[in-house]
């Protein structure tokens, strides 16, 4: 046999079946990348499901966490704030309380002779309440310990100085408790 064929139509009908050949072949090929296209879509369905509902997990953790978030905030700032408004009303208050050490000096700038402290405590003015200081020690005599107790009185920050009258029950080395009181501000 011979590797040739002879094909015997004639030209014009060889072209059209040519021609018919390939629109097939097209044809079938094309149906073949449509079908592969459809089959690949509905292969990618399950995935786009799962992938949509990641998203949709991780969007509601997000806003979970940032609602969490916004809230622990919040309460963190209102500690600080708390904190920061204690702390300005505490030094606030410190800017108008007597110190102790103002006080004390010009208490002990009046010490005459013959009077000789032992003790003596401090306690601020509060918030309507006069401050307090209560000085302890001994008198060589009466009028030692009245003058003192004149001239305390006399200070410009003490509204009263307050001497039990037992004080002067002895006539020499009285021991005595002078209790100042008022705004303590020198």
């Amino acid at each position: 046999m011979s590797h040739q064929l002879t094909n015997l139509l004639p030209r014009d009908r060889r072209r059209a079946f040519r021609s018919e050949y390939f629109i097939r072949l097209v044809t079938v090929i094309i149906a073949l990348l449509g079908a592969l296209l459809v089959l690949h879509a509905v292969m990618l369905i399950p995935s786009y499901a799962f992938l949509s509902q990641q998203v949709d997990e991780r969007d509601h953790q997000l806003q979970t966490l940032s609602s969490h978030l916004d809230s622990t905030e919040e309460r963190e700032t209102s500690a600080r704030l708390a904190a920061l408004a204690t702390d300005t009303k505490y030094l606030a208050r410190l800017g108008s309380t007597p110190t102790a050490s103002a006080a004390i000096r010009a208490v002990l700038a009046v010490t005459p002779n013959g009077i000789t402290l032992s003790g003596l405590t401090f306690a601020p003015p509060k918030a309507g309440a006069l401050g307090r200081m209560v000085l302890t020690g001994s008198a060589s005599t009466r009028e030692a310990l009245r003058a003192y107790q004149a001239a305390l009185a006399a200070l410009p920050f003490v509204d009263n100085a307050d001497l039990p009258i037992a004080a002067f029950a002895k006539d020499s080395d009285i021991p005595f408790t002078i209790t100042l009181t008022g705004s303590l501000t020198p």
